[in-house]
């Protein structure tokens, strides 16, 4: 665990409630991509993306397979 750094005036408490609001941020930050992500329009469009990277490299591997027979 790192240390913690106060500002200038800052007491323990307030330090505290500053980490607990910046953590309690993050968090509401990453449920609202999670549910973006899970989304009909999103998840179809990642999913599509993911097939062409997949088929993609599936026919570079295979070129190079045949470069190298030839």
């Amino acid at each position: 665990m790192q240390p913690v750094h106060f500002t200038r005036g800052e007491t323990t408490t307030q330090a505290q409630s500053n980490l607990e609001r910046s953590v309690a941020a993050a968090l509401r930050t990453i449920a609202a991509v999670q549910a973006e992500r899970s989304t009909a329009p999103v998840r179809s469009a990642r999913l599509r993306l993911a097939t062409i990277y997949g088929v993609t490299r599936l026919q570079r591997r295979r070129e190079r397979e045949n470069a190298a027979q030839a």
